[in-house]
C-alpha cells in the first residue's frame, strides 16, 4: 500500500511512528507498505529557528510555546518507542504538581500531575518536534508543498503540488498539514466555506485589584 502523509510536523511524524509499529505488512512475502511525507518547508532534523532563514517550519522555535504532556501523553510516547520517550524525557522537565500562586505569594491551587510513577514533562514545541523527527528516516521526506488532494472512493487518490510538479497517487493519504489544510478541503470539495473550522473561545475579566485591608 502506497500510503502519504501531508505535513512533517508533530503530527504527521508521530503518525509515520505509529503506522510504522502497529501497521501489519502485507501478506504477500517480501513486499513491504510505501510510506512517503510531503512537507512544505526544508527544515533538517535538530535544526533552531536561527538556522532557517526565510520561510518558518511550525515546529520552529519562534512558532507555537510549550507544550505539557501528562502522563497519559507520556506512556502513548513510552508504547510508540521507549527510546523516543527517553529523548523526550531528556529533552524536557518532569513535574508531578503544578501550583497556582497569587500574586503574595498564596497558594491558589494544587493540581496532582503523577500517575503511579508517570510524572508529566513539559518541553518546547520545537523540542518535541525534534525528537520525533530523529526517528523518521531522512529519504521518505520529500520538501514539496500540497496545493490540492483529490479523493478517489474507487481507486488511489491523487495529490497536487503548488510548484507543478507531477501528481502523486496513493492508496491512503493522511493529512497532518495544519490549519489551512488542503487535504481536509478534499472532503468536502463542495462546500465553499471550510465546515469544521478552528475556533477558540474563553472569557476574560480585568478590574483593580487591592489588598483586603485597603478596602472599605
Amino acid at each position: 500500500m502506497k500510503i502519504a502523509i501531508v505535513g512533517a510536523g508533530i503530527s504527521g511524524c508521530a503518525i509515520y511512528l505509529a503506522l510504522k509499529k502497529r501497521l501489519p505488512e502485507p501478506p504477500a512475502p517480501g513486499s513491504q507498505h510505501e510510506y512517503i511525507i510531503f512537507e512544505s518547508y526544508d527544515t533538517p532534523r535538530n535544526s533552531t529557528s536561527q538556522q532557517a532563514p526565510g520561510e518558518t517550519h511550525s515546529a520552529s522555535l519562534v512558532v507555537g510555546g510549550g507544550i505539557g504532556l501528562h502522563p497519559n501523553g507520556v506512556r502513548s510516547l513510552e508504547r510508540l518507542d521507549e527510546n523516543l520517550a527517553r529523548d523526550v524525557k531528556h529533552a524536557g522537565h518532569s513535574f508531578n504538581v503544578q501550583k497556582f500562586m497569587s500574586a503574595y505569594g498564596c497558594t491558589l491551587a494544587r493540581l496532582p500531575c503523577a500517575l503511579d510513577d508517570t510524572y508529566s514533562i513539559s518541553l518546547s514545541r520545537h523540542a518535541l518536534w525534534n525528537c520525533l523527527r530523529n526517528y523518521v528516516p531522512d529519504d521518505i521526506i520529500v520538501t514539496r508543498r500540497v496545493s490540492s488532494v483529490i479523493a478517489n472512493p474507487k481507486g488511489r487518490s491523487v495529490i497536487k503540488f503548488a510548484d507543478g510538479s507531477p501528481d502523486y497517487e496513493a492508496d491512503l493519504i493522511i493529512g497532518a498539514d495544519g490549519l489551512k489544510s488542503p487535504t481536509r478541503r478534499a472532503l468536502f470539495p463542495e462546500a465553499k466555506e471550510d465546515p469544521y473550522p478552528a475556533e477558540f473561545g474563553g472569557r476574560w475579566r480585568c478590574h483593580p485589584v487591592g489588598r483586603i485591608q485597603t478596602l472599605s
